[in-house]
């Protein structure tokens, strides 16, 4: 079982010169998981995304007000992908482990940001070792290995 990075479903589902290696990893025979954090923040990029490429919207106070003002509707489709993506691959989003002390040690023994620190006592918490991921960070996470 490998825990899947947001990084890996964004090179997925947008085209950039690490599309080809994060495909491998859902092509694999391993099973993928992830976290509720992961999610939100896939959901939260692409939407910024797409707002940016469709309504030229550069910046999260005109996202926010695009947002307050239209709602999701024109993002309807991109977001229902999604949605059956994790569907149809049996991806299982796991609970985030939210252990304040365990989570605060992890941010200042391993120096990650406070979402990468979350990602990585999720995967303890929930027994996985193994993490996808191009962020360079958690190759300092001495409990997790990074592929690829």
């Amino acid at each position: 079982m490998i825990f899947a990075d947001t990084n890996v479903f964004y090179n997925f589902f947008f085209e950039t010169e690490l599309s080809p290696k994060a495909r491998a990893i859902f092509e694999s025979a391993f099973d993928v998981v992830t976290s509720f954090t992961v999610f939100n923040e896939l959901v939260f990029i692409t939407l910024r995304k797409l707002a940016e490429r469709n309504y030229n919207v550069k910046n999260y106070f005109d996202f926010r007000r695009f947002i307050v003002q239209n709602g999701y509707e024109h993002f309807e489709d991109e977001l229902n992908i999604l949605f059956e993506f994790f569907e149809a691959r049996d991806i299982l989003i796991l609970s985030d482990y939210q252990d304040v002390h365990e989570w605060k040690r992890v941010m200042d023994t391993y120096h990650l940001l406070p979402n990468d620190a979350l990602i990585a006592v999720t995967c303890r918490h929930h027994g996985i070792d193994t993490i996808a991921t191009f962020d360079d960070d958690f190759r300092r996470v001495d409990f997790l290995n990074v592929i690829p």
